[in-house]
Parts: structure tokens; C-alpha cells; sequence
């Protein structure tokens, strides 16, 4: 591979050339990336990278400088120049000095930039240069770095594969920027995670990993201290030193100094948020294990208290705003109109549960408010009997949702959507109509969609298409989700087995199925519906 040297002094600029161009398609690698002129040369001289490509204006020593010492040192170096319009004249400037092309910053597309760097290879193959090997055994690239590092700290931290003396060797013979002197461990995770990756149309998260460890790798490195590790997708675990450092309040300073300055930069390049658990301070490798945990626990507050926070042992969270949400809900004008007085009195009942619930652990939580969403959805159902109340679903919303806030958030808008519709009745065509009416007469028979098609005297793929076109779902959908309506009120109106029900809603006697359906329309299992609708309260008569 063709090893190439990047240096621009803007982090976000370098970072995003690096992370964003497929190298590999052009024989190329970076193998380096520097803030300014000195250490770009300083780099240079000692490993002779065959392109540069660097910015003018930067501190220490400007791209002009730089150039001119590379084209002194080596006329092979393919030169390439990282410019914006206002220094367009310095740019052509810098071309007398041999340089290839340049590439202009925040305005040049991908396309433009990977013709410049197709012609970057093809002059390094006319000078009969070829792209050299691989590197051999005993050679670690940055990346394999990264992969060593994860495996070694899981391997000490979590499997105990490696003692805390074997761990501090590691750490000294790789020069980690880490000593044992007062340690502290800061758990970070990526808020809203999933919609990360859709942005980025990154279905993996590869790009975003490699990207994430190239930011806190610079980070670690302009404040002199601490390494970064990934954990899992959402999760890294970032490691500081504070040798220097005496005072409790000093280091606590510090370490938000580095965890708002990573904010800062995850905004900026990602538009996104980051979470922060803080660990206590202490010294010694073999203390890691219990820094770690300090720093997972105190990140648990994100549940409660939303994204883009940092968190630390014993604060407590404020449940005020999520109290603000709840008293949305039970204060909604719209949603009283269509429940009875008896009904209103249930959810006020439901809601002063929860609230008091708020304070205990995360699942009972989300199972709760699952329970919530689904007694509001059913109820608002059969009292007004609008379809589109059926058709509509949050589940995969509140599934994607890695907080309460936004939970409660996603709530309230679906409150808002049902309410708003079911004062006006869906307009269904004459054939759906008649469909959904055969489906509500027959749906625990074993009825299929050439069924329902013969009924109303369609063809099996023009009924199909008119379900997706009016109601926005597959008739399997539709079919489903008004058994699954059905089986709640046989599990909370009788004591009939779960596996009974789902025959006598329609499904097969295969209870895998129904269970899975069920989970995919509530959120919940059937015994998990049942158990905790049977513990809710409930308004007398």
C-alpha cells in the first residue's frame, strides 16, 4: 500500500478526510496524521511516506515550508495540497514546488476527491514505483494496535486472563499514555445509537467505530494523558492518569475539561451526543475492575435523566421532568374525551402508580409503560372502534429509545396521532371496508387473504395491494394485530391458558408464534401482558 501523511491543523477537517475515503480503492493507507508542519516533518524524515497531504496555513511550520523541505528531501513525494478559496493564490503558489493537485476543504465533493487521488496513484506507478507490501509479522499498523488493546484490556478486565502486573507491562512496553497514579474510568456510550447508523448508512457501525476511536485517540493525545478502548458497539471505556495531579477537585476538573471537550467535537462531526459515567479516583492497575463498575453503575442515571449528561457515584436522578410528561398525559383534554368517567379515573389510578414506580429498576419501568401505552391504545379502541387506533403502532419506536425521557417523549405523540384520529374515521374504500368487517366476523377461523378476496370478489394480489395502499400495512399485519386485540381480552377477562388462547384467536397451535407476534405488537409477552395488567389498579365500580 501507498503510505500517505495527513496534516491539517482543524482536527474535524483531518479526521473526516481520513474516515471518509475508501484508501484501499486507490492502493493507499494513512499511516500518519498531524495538527502542524513539525512533527510532519520530523515524521517525514525518519519514514519517508510517499504522499503528503497538508494544509498551508498551520502552526509551528506552514504547508508552504513543509512542502518546500519534502521537494528538497525527495522529488518523488507526491505532494497534495489542502486548501479553502481564500488561499487559492498560495495553493497555486505551492503548485511551482511540484505539487499533484489539491483537494478545497468543505466544498469538494468525494467524486472530485477520488479523481485527485486516482491521478496521485497513477503518478506514483509512472515513476515505477509499486504499492509495497503488507506488513509483516511484528509489525503493528495503528488498527492492529486497536484490536490488541481491546483484546488485552477485556482479557484483564473482564476475563481475568491477565494479572494487573501483566496488564502494567503491556501498558509500558507499547507506550499507552497510562500510569497506575490515580486512575479513573469513564464508561462513554453513544446516545441514539440506531438512528447514528441510519444517518450515516452505516448498517454495522464500522465507520463510526473507526471514526469514534480516531476522535478520542486525538483527544487523549492533545491533553497528554489516558487511552480509549471500545467496549462494545454503543460503548467505550476511556482510561486517564493524573500523575501530576494531588487535589480530589483537580482531577474531577479535569476530566470534565477532556469528557466536555469530547462532547464538543462528537457534536460538531456527528450532530450527536455522547453519556459520560465517571468513576471515583484511585490508584493501581488491579483497581480498574472496581473503576469500571463505578463508572457502568453511575451511567445507569441516563435512563432516568436523558442523553448527552455526564454522570458520577452518588447523584441521585430528578424525576421533576419526567414528572412534567406524565402530567401531560393524564392532563391531555383529548385523551379524557374519549374514555369514560370510570376509565379516567383508572388512568389517574395507573399514573400515580407509575409515578411512584419511577425510582425503581429499568425493566419494571419499561414493562410498566408498555402496559401503559397498550391499556390506552385498547381502551381508546373499543370505545370509538376506529381502525387507524389499531393500525397504529410505538413499539419499534420505544424499542429504539435507550432513555425514559425520550420514551415518555415518544408518549405523548402517539397520544397526541391517536386522539387526533379517532375523532375522524379513516376513509376506506367500499372492498376494505367489507374486508376488515369478514375479518372481525372470522378471524378465529383459519381465514387467509384468498379468503377474505373471494369474500369481497377481488383478486388475491389486487386485495393485497389495496391493504397496503388505505391502511398502510399487509393484510398479515392487519389480520394479526386485531387477533392479538382479541387475546388481551381473553388474557385479562378469563384464566384460560396462553396457549389456548392463541387458538382461540386464530393462530396455529404453534405458541412460538403467538408469543412472538404478541411481543412485536405490545412490546410484551403474553404472561408478562397478563402478570402485569393483573397488578395494575383499577377504578371500583
Amino acid at each position: 500500500m501507498f503510505r500517505v501523511m495527513i496534516v491539517e491543523d482543524e482536527m474535524l477537517v483531518r479526521l473526516g478526510l481520513k474516515n471518509s475515503v475508501d484508501w484501499a480503492k486507490f492502493d493507499m493507507e494513512v499511516v500518519a496524521d498531524f495538527p502542524d508542519g513539525q512533527a510532519a516533518w520530523e515524521y517525514y524524515q525518519r519514514e519517508k511516506p510517499d504522499v503528503v497531504i497538508t494544509d498551508i496555513r498551520m502552526p509551528k511550520m506552514d504547508g508552504m515550508e513543509l512542502i518546500a523541505n519534502v521537494r528538497r528531501a525527495d522529488k518523488g513525494t507526491r505532494l497534495v495540497v489542502l486548501s479553502c478559496l481564500e488561499e487559492f493564490d498560495l495553493a497555486r503558489k505551492a503548485m511551482q514546488h511540484g505539487v499533484s493537485s489539491y483537494i478545497l476543504k468543505l466544498t469538494m465533493t468525494e467524486e472530485e476527491i477520488e479523481t485527485v487521488l486516482e491521478e496521485v496513484r497513477r503518478e506514483l506507478l509512472a515513476q515505477g514505483r509499486s504499492a509495497p507490501a503488507e506488513e509483516g509479522v511484528g509489525t503493528l499498523t495503528r488498527q492492529n494496535m486497536d484490536l490488541l488493546k481491546e483484546k488485552v484490556l477485556k482479557d484483564f478486565l473482564f476475563y481475568n486472563i491477565f494479572s494487573a502486573e501483566e496488564f502494567e507491562l503491556f501498558v509500558a512496553r507499547n507506550g499507552l499514555r497510562l500510569t497506575p497514579i490515580r486512575l479513573v474510568a469513564c464508561v462513554m456510550e453513544i446516545d441514539r445509537f440506531p438512528k447514528l447508523k441510519e444517518k450515516f448508512r452505516d448498517e454495522h457501525g464500522h465507520l463510526i467505530k473507526m471514526t469514534l476511536l480516531n476522535i478520542l485517540a486525538e483527544i487523549t493525545s492533545v491533553h497528554k494523558r489516558g487511552e480509549s478502548f471500545p467496549l462494545d458497539e454503543t460503548r467505550y471505556l476511556l482510561l486517564f492518569h493524573f500523575e501530576d495531579m494531588h487535589s480530589e477537585q483537580t482531577v474531577m476538573q479535569e476530566t470534565r475539561v477532556i469528557l466536555n471537550h469530547v462532547q464538543e467535537v462528537i457534536r460538531t462531526y456527528f450532530n450527536g451526543s455522547v453519556s459520560f459515567g465517571v468513576s471515583g479516583i484511585q490508584s493501581g492497575f488491579k483497581s480498574l475492575p472496581k473503576l469500571y463498575a463505578e463508572a457502568g453503575k453511575a451511567l445507569e442515571r441516563k435512563f432516568w435523566t436523558g442523553p448527552g449528561h455526564l454522570h458520577q457515584p452518588g447523584q441521585t436522578a430528578d424525576h421533576a421532568p419526567l414528572s412534567a410528561l406524565l402530567s401531560r398525559i393524564r392532563r391531555s383534554p383529548e385523551l379524557r374525551a374519549l374514555l369514560s368517567p370510570m376509565k379516567q379515573k383508572e388512568l389517574d389510578q395507573f399514573l400515580d402508580v407509575f409515578e411512584a414506580t419511577l425510582s425503581e429498576e429499568r425493566k419494571s419501568i419499561e414493562i410498566m409503560l408498555y402496559q401503559l401505552v397498550q391499556w390506552i391504545s385498547t381502551n381508546v379502541y373499543d370505545d370509538n372502534q376506529n381502525e387507524w387506533t389499531l393500525l397504529v403502532s410505538i413499539t419499534d419506536k420505544l424499542e429504539q429509545c435507550d432513555n425514559l425521557p425520550e420514551m415518555l417523549e415518544q408518549t405523548v405523540t402517539f397520544l397526541e396521532d391517536i386522539t387526533a384520529q379517532a375523532s375522524s374515521h379513516m376513509h376506506m374504500s367500499s372492498e376494505i371496508t367489507k374486508a376488515i368487517q369478514y375479518i372481525k366476523r372470522h378471524y378465529a377461523e383459519n381465514i387467509s387473504l384468498q379468503t377474505v378476496a373471494d369474500h369481497v370478489n377481488l383478486s388475491l394480489s389486487y386485495l393485497s395491494n389495496l391493504f397496503k395502499k388505505e391502511l398502510q400495512i399487509s393484510f398479515v399485519d392487519y389480520l394479526n394485530r386485531y387477533r392479538i386485540e382479541r387475546a388481551k381480552e381473553l388474557l385479562i377477562g378469563t384464566q384460560m391458558k396462553s396457549y389456548d388462547i392463541a387458538v382461540q384467536v386464530g393462530f396455529s397451535p404453534e405458541y412460538t408464534y403467538f408469543s412472538k407476534v404478541f411481543k412485536k405488537v405490545t412490546g410484551l409477552n403474553p404472561n408478562e401482558y397478563r402478570r402485569q395488567w393483573m397488578s395494575a389498579p383499577r377504578s371500583e365500580t
